[in-house]
């Protein structure tokens, strides 16, 4: 079966493309063919932007052309576009990430709830995230439009309990919770290798700028007597090592072999907990934290994360703190089998025995 997968797998984040990988790669594996709808969100930097930029979007492209291979004939930019010559598919999956968050897919929004193509082409979700604890609404799509639209889906599955609460509450649909696919594999050997030589390192990615976390952060590796290496960012600290910008592949290899991880970010603490290591999440805004948190509660490790207001020391502590790694494995293996088993129903397939 061709199942056309919408996601953000165009944009240079180093998130939103592994989890467009893992999504191709979980289909592929169940013994479907993957293809990915080829939407692109607007992408019009001014000049200097594309230049101080080409490198990364030049290493980004590359990962795109050997790893997903299979795209839709036509490249898309509107809802008009897909409705007017939708993808030819047996289904349409959306997600994973924040494909339902109106303040990311904006006007696109409409496409990201499947509302192009036949009535009889099967529609499902998989992990897919609103980001946000409360629904905020949207211009491009009203809330009645969207429950009309998910009443054609096959079956959703999202990825944070707070999103399950909005679908419920304010769309009036059931859905069940799954794992990012970026968790339904065990390893990204095929991407990194088998065993990254350890760096030593304190890893700090942090998505949204924060002067403050930077300071924190460099105070905790010195007091942990490590160097420590600032990825994914062009910014230089003093007191930093710093490599940018990565290829997918070493953004990944950096979390496998650090000492320690220091980030705000979802994917960020995705790898930390695959590759067990020892991780902070520090944000600024408690409204921000709303994805990590729903998969950190099932993990029991909800007590890693800082708001405002923390210290040095509060960030050292958290960072020594040990992590009972054998309750993570399990408790991901958990969520591994069951969201391959919902996500091989989603897609027709027939109960398999465990």
């Amino acid at each position: 079966m061709t199942v056309g997968i919408l996601t953000y797998h165009w944009e240079d984040n180093y998130g939103a493309t592994l989890q467009a990988y893992a999504t191709y790669r979980a289909v592929s594996e169940l013994g479907h063919t993957p293809m990915l709808i080829d939407l692109r969100l607007p992408y019009a930097p001014p000049l200097v932007s594309r230049l101080v930029f080409a490198l990364k979007r030049h290493r980004f492209n590359a990962f795109r052309r050997k790893y997903f291979t299979r795209l839709s004939p036509l490249c898309y930019h509107s809802v008009e576009e897909l409705r007017a010559n939708p993808p030819q598919c047996d289904c349409y999956l959306t997600g994973s990430d924040q494909t339902w968050n109106p303040h990311i897919a904006k006007r696109l929004l409409p496409a990201y709830f499947l509302t192009f193509g036949p009535d009889t082409t099967r529609r499902i979700t998989y992990a897919t995230s609103i980001g946000l604890d409360r629904w905020p609404g949207s211009d491009a799509i009203s809330d009645d439009d969207i429950r009309k639209a998910l009443s054609r889906f096959d079956s959703l599955l999202l990825r944070e309990d707070t999103g399950i609460g909005i679908c419920r509450d304010v769309f009036g649909h059931e859905a069940t919770q799954v794992a990012d696919p970026v968790l339904l594999h065990t390893d990204y050997s095929e991407l990194i290798g088998s065993s990254p030589a350890p760096s030593g390192e304190v890893i700090a990615y942090k998505l949204i700028d924060d002067a403050g976390f930077y300071e924190m952060a460099a105070e905790t590796a010195h007091r942990l007597g490590k160097p420590i290496r600032s990825i994914g960012s062009i910014r230089r600290m003093k007191g930093y090592r710093s490599t940018y910008p990565e290829s997918v592949q070493d953004w990944v290899r950096r979390f496998a072999s650090a000492e320690y991880v220091l980030t705000d970010s979802f994917h960020g603490t995705v790898f930390s907990l695959l590759y067990h290591k020892p991780f902070v999440i520090y944000t600024g805004d408690p409204k921000r934290v709303t994805r990590i948190e729903s998969l950190l509660r099932q993990v029991n490790l909800t007590d890693r994360i800082l708001h405002s207001g923390a210290t040095p020391a509060d960030m050292h502590r958290i960072a020594l703190t040990p992590i009972d790694w054998k309750s993570v494995d399990e408790a991901i293996a958990a969520m591994r089998h069951d969201s391959l088993r919902n996500l091989s129903l989603a897609l027709g397939d027939s109960p398999r025995a465990d």
